[in-house]
């Protein structure tokens, strides 16, 4: 568990060029994955115990009834609050846990940093914009892939499930529930998805394979499991590389929350402009494409923008050293 031969764990980040402040007692990068793990499983269970809780108080329904009673637009509230509620559990809770574990300051270990450059935040800004190109590229080229019949058979009732559950929790009716389903499904999982999924899992494998682009690419594949979409495999797996590198090059988590949040915010915006009366449109959840090879020119424009990102990092740290 222990390895007090590892650099960054002496006392030197080499990926940060940092001094962090971790406790006396060096865990290794197995263990770190071990108990990130471990917490992750407890959050599991302890989210469940609570959704059932805040299932039966808000709705007066018994736990039978919870599995599809929870996708009724009647129980929306209900299914914001148990969906933020675990998303905190799952996400943020064993990601904070571990970093508290290996460090007297968590929140800078996983670098929440408190000053934003504004040229970053400009690119991040035109990356999410590339981005949506390169999502519905790669949407279409995730839909021609073949796969065995009972596969996509498999895949399409998930994809139904999660449509579904959508669905519930986007019924907006007002202002108030838009503002509502904004935090539950844009805010709350930016900051809780990118502090477990780049803050804790990133931040271990980075360091542990001593390859940044194994080390996304890993958290990246997970990062769109976890989402359990077949058919958005592809587009979350490029929107996980793009997090990755901008979380390895901009060394401040707020840059990823960011990018997050505006991703998920544009497409709950959306929805909330193609409700009416409380019920979507029947194509409002269709998912926008495009030709496959327009990821090839998105590709090439967000290596363009990462390298001035990176640059204009390089800068900012370069300054900061002078003060």
């Amino acid at each position: 568990m222990f390895d007090n031969t590892n650099p960054e764990q002496a006392g030197f980040d080499a990926f940060t060029a940092e001094k962090p402040v971790l406790r006396s007692g060096k865990i290794s990068y197995f263990g770190q994955l071990a108990i990130l793990t471990g917490f992750a499983g407890i959050g599991i269970v302890i989210s469940g115990v609570l959704a059932i809780m805040i299932w039966m108080i808000m709705t007066n329904q018994s736990l039978t009834g919870m599995a599809t009673g929870i996708l009724l637009p009647a129980y929306a509230n209900a299914a914001k609050l148990i969906q933020l509620v675990m998303s905190f559990c799952m996400f943020f809770l064993p990601a904070y846990f571990l970093a508290l574990i290996i460090s007297r300051k968590p929140l800078q270990y996983m670098q929440y940093n408190r000053q934003l450059n504004m040229r970053q935040v400009y690119l991040v800004i035109a990356m999410v914009f590339v981005g949506l190109f390169l999502s519905g590229a790669l949407t279409e080229l995730n839909q021609i892939i073949p796969i065995p019949k009972k596969w996509e058979i498999s895949f399409k009732a998930m994809e139904k499930a999660y449509t579904d559950g959508v669905k519930s929790m986007a019924s907006m009716k007002n202002m108030g529930d838009y503002l509502y389903t904004l935090l539950v499904i844009a805010i709350a999982p930016a900051i809780f998805e990118e502090t477990f999924f780049r803050g804790g899992l990133q931040n271990i494998l980075v360091k542990w394979t001593k390859n940044a682009a194994v080390g996304i690419t890993i958290t990246s594949v997970i990062f769109s499991v976890a989402h359990t979409s077949y058919y958005g495999f592809l587009p979350r797996f490029g929107l996980g590389i793009i997090l990755g590198y901008i979380y390895y090059y901009g060394k401040n988590i707020w840059l990823n929350i960011l990018l997050h949040f505006l991703n998920n915010g544009f497409a709950v915006t959306m929805l909330y402009f193609a409700t009416k009366n409380g019920q979507l449109k029947e194509d409002a959840l269709d998912d926008t494409t495009f030709p496959w090879y327009i990821s090839i020119v998105a590709v090439i424009v967000l290596v363009a923008l990462f390298k001035y990102f990176k640059q204009v990092t390089t800068q900012q740290q370069a300054f900061d050293e002078t003060l």
